[in-house]
């Protein structure tokens, strides 16, 4: 008897106990953060931009190129557009990868507020990483640029870019991940549709490539004379993020784990 009551013990709190979802975000703040592995590749990403920073500071330095914060922080592009979706990836798939959904899962009443939480503590884990960027790129234009005039100049602008892109790879990396439920499957997915796709799609269909590209949402942000039409970038949003979503969020919902 004293087994039975014990194991009916976990079910009874779960029915009983409501988790909310800003404890829910830090947990799955937490379990993103909180491991070896994890803040090794937060460490390499760290290490990864300083670098590429501070090399472009060194190149624009010696070609005799103004150094400025909104170059600085605009030249690792490529840098975010791969290195924010791989912490979406690693935010969503954490839990099916190692199999700890049959822990918490009997503990939630739905699933789809700890499916949002994933989203949110991966955002905030990006914008971490893309803040550290911020700070790296003015303190390198105040030495390279020696604390001049124009050292900041469109520094207001490129924070608001910056952010935009950061938090729109890294929902593309969520997007895929959560439809595809497999770490190294979304990593390999993102980088072979980033990569290779958008390519393929601008040489084979360069008429249709605004609505199937995956960029055109941050082409938008990014403005210019080449801008995508609203129409575009809905077509690609709906595309690789809220389908992706939607999908990730049903098999969430549905699956058994």
């Amino acid at each position: 008897m004293s087994h039975s009551l014990q194991q009916s013990a976990p079910a009874a709190a779960g029915s009983g106990t409501q988790i909310n979802f800003v404890r829910l975000t830090a947990v799955e703040v937490r379990k993103l953060a909180d491991t070896r592995s994890s803040l090794a590749i937060f460490a390499v990403l760290a290490a990864i931009a300083a670098a590429l920073i501070v090399g472009f500071a060194i190149f624009s330095g010696a070609q005799g190129t103004p150094v400025s914060f909104a170059g600085l922080a605009g030249s690792i592009g490529l840098f975010t557009a791969l290195a924010m979706p791989l912490i979406g990836i690693l935010g969503m798939t954490s839990d099916t990868t190692h199999r700890t959904t049959y822990v918490y899962y009997p503990l939630l009443r739905g699933r789809t507020a700890q499916f949002w939480a994933k989203v949110l503590a991966a955002a905030v884990l990006a914008l971490t990483l893309q803040v550290f960027v911020f700070l790296l790129a003015a303190v390198t234009a105040m030495i390279a640029g020696s604390g001049g005039q124009g050292t900041f100049d469109g520094a207001g602008g490129a924070l608001v870019s910056d952010l935009a892109a950061c938090l729109l790879s890294m929902l593309f990396g969520v997007a895929l991940a959560a439809a595809i439920r497999r770490t190294a499957l979304a990593i390999i997915a993102v980088i072979l549709i980033s990569l290779v796709g958008n390519g393929l799609i601008l040489t084979l269909l360069p008429d249709a490539s605004g609505y199937l590209s995956t960029i055109t949402a941050m082409s938008a942000v990014m403005g210019g004379p080449e801008a995508p039409s609203a129409l575009e970038v809905l077509s690609s949003l709906t595309l690789w993020y809220l389908i992706p979503l939607g999908i990730g969020w049903w098999i969430t919902e549905k699956s058994e784990a």
